[in-house]
């Protein structure tokens, strides 16, 4: 019986305090762009800082990449990295995207039962009126 056995290329130790400031920045920008998509979506910032979003983004994108290559991941890996990265530009728009529609749809139910209301009342004053 013939086991499989994982090769993995060793880490160059010049390579180690790179590949982990790498990580960590991987981590910064990342949340930098979040929360820099999220503010400004939310009207809190400015839209023109937008672009400094996309910007942290591209960092993020480029410290994978550098994390990647330095750590000599394997295809598998290296396409997980690339999901990873393309998952973190996307998913904040597709949260965005059904908030706002999730809040136009309760605001077209509460702009409907606002009427429902305003014609029970008209109703109970011109029942009281009669009266």
């Amino acid at each position: 019986m013939v086991e499989e056995a994982l090769i993995l290329q060793d880490i160059h130790i010049d390579d180690f305090l790179t590949i982990f400031v790498s990580a960590g920045l991987v981590l910064v920008f990342g949340g930098f762009y979040v929360g820099i998509y999220t503010a400004v979506k939310a009207e809190l910032l400015k839209p023109w800082i937008m672009p400094f979003a996309y910007i942290a983004w591209l960092c993020t994108a480029y410290c994978l990449y550098l994390m990647g290559s330095l750590m000599h991941v394997n295809d598998f890996t290296a396409k997980t990295l690339v999901v990873a990265g393309l998952s973190l530009l996307l998913i904040p728009h597709a949260v965005y995207y059904m908030l706002r529609r999730v809040h136009e749809e309760n605001e077209y139910i509460h702009e409907e039962n606002e009427e429902y209301v305003h014609e029970e009342n008209e109703q109970h004053v011109q029942a009281k009126n009669e009266h």
